[in-house]
């Protein structure tokens, strides 16, 4: 009955936040239902068959949705929570949302679980979902009034891996030597993915990329029988690829056929707020120094005279109150191409972010500081002739969906699973 109980209270919770706009339900209605039973996410993910944890600083978001992409491209029927709310809370209201209740219990009728995991939430939520997989993407600075350093991310990590069931499969970016020390800790099978395995790497500005990809089959072929993989990746920069190495790899355990994955791609669209291509711009989501750093290098190339940018920047909780991390983002990447170009400036922390980009070279008569993110999208997107590159944290981003939703300019961002 608790468990029952817990199940209408969310759901009730969900249905009144749907129907009068307050919300997607993404948090609330499992924030309250795990107050009348704890062990909520435990017990409704059992029922599904396979669960995917995927966590890290960076890309979780971008890499869970290319696995869902691949997993329906097979017709398997996927859970995730697909509006980024990646604490416990976030998963309880996605199973939530997702069961049905019958005379004889609790059913949900996914095949399988895919779950983005904050870096701290991993620790007390990674046992309740008795994983099969689980992807580290990498770890970096990000919210250090929440996490401290890296080294401390890491330790927890090693600590909750040596809990995991031996018969998880564990799959670590290689790449990062944050993570090296994660398969020292951890009993089972570990699978590492590199760019090690890529060949001619193109870039084709916001457009994507194009590369070539070695793997050895899943089944154990000779090395001198391995399979070579053209790419052609709809997302642009090099921490995209990343992204698709790790849902490529983790499909490949799957079962999923390479080439089916690879040539599903050509229809593969990121999550809101992630490279979102609007009628007159694009989203790119910045969060912390690395994440940040990358977008910059992406789009800097790309920014064209008559083109405007537009960044916001909250320090509310989800986004870390600690602001101090925009002095460690590469705004000075932007510097040549930013120099003619206007720059709009908004959020709870908008004269802040007017002071680093002065110190990063901009011309102080071409940043427009404006608070308020409705009105800064307003005069931003006045007169403009080229296109608008919104760069906002994630409060801000969510915000921004808001406006975009009640302008009519796309539909809500809790729709587009």
């Amino acid at each position: 009955m608790r468990t029952l109980s817990a199940i209408i209270l969310g759901k009730s919770i969900s249905f009144i936040s749907r129907k009068f706009n307050l919300g997607g339900g993404s948090a609330a209605p499992g924030l309250y239902a795990l107050k009348l039973d704890s062990q909520l996410v435990k017990k409704l993910s059992s029922k599904i068959p396979t669960n995917i944890i995927i966590t890290g600083t960076n890309g979780k978001t971008t890499t869970a949705r290319m696995v869902v992409h691949f997993a329906k491209e097979v017709g398997l029927k996927v859970i995730r929570n697909h509006t980024g709310s990646n604490l416990e809370r976030g998963i309880a209201s996605t199973l939530i949302q997702n069961s049905r209740l019958h005379l004889r219990g609790v059913k949900l009728n996914d095949n399988l679980g895919i779950w983005e995991l904050d870096e701290f939430a991993f620790n007390s939520v990674a046992l309740k979902l008795k994983p099969d997989l689980v992807v580290f993407l990498n770890v970096s600075r990000d919210q250090l009034d929440r996490y401290g350093e890296v080294d401390k991310v890491v330790n927890r990590w090693c600590e909750t891996l040596v809990k995991l069931d031996p018969r998880t499969i564990v799959l670590i970016n290689a790449d990062d030597p944050n993570l090296d020390k994660l398969e020292k800790h951890f009993k089972g099978r570990v699978i590492k993915f590199s760019k090690k395995n890529i060949k001619n790497i193109k870039f084709d500005g916001l457009a994507g990329s194009t590369f070539r990809l070695t793997i050895n089959d899943k089944q154990g072929l000779r090395s001198d029988d391995l399979k070579r993989l053209t790419i052609n990746l709809p997302l642009p920069g090099l921490y995209h690829i990343y992204d698709f190495l790790a849902a490529f790899y983790a499909g490949h355990e799957l079962g999923f056929s390479s080439q089916k994955m690879i040539s599903s791609l050509k229809s593969f669209r990121p999550a809101f707020g992630r490279v979102e291509k609007l009628d007159f711009g694009y989203i790119f989501l910045i969060k912390n120094p690395a994440g940040a750093t990358q977008v910059f290098q992406t789009i800097s190339p790309q920014i064209k005279p008559g083109d405007r940018l537009l960044l916001a920047l909250n320090d509310n909780l989800a986004d870390g109150t600690d602001v101090s991390w925009i002095w460690d983002a590469q705004f000075e990447n932007l510097k040549s191409q930013m120099l003619n170009v206007k720059c709009f400036v908004s959020g709870t922390r908008a004269y802040d972010l007017a002071n680093r980009l002065k110190y990063a070279g901009f011309d102080p008569k071409q940043i427009k500081i404006e608070p308020d993110l409705e009105n800064a999208l307003r005069e931003a997107r006045k007169g403009l002739k080229g296109h608008l590159f919104i760069l906002p944290t994630y409060t801000a981003m969510l915000e921004l969906q808001g406006i975009l939703t009640k302008s009519g300019i796309k539909k809500n961002y809790w729709e587009e699973n």
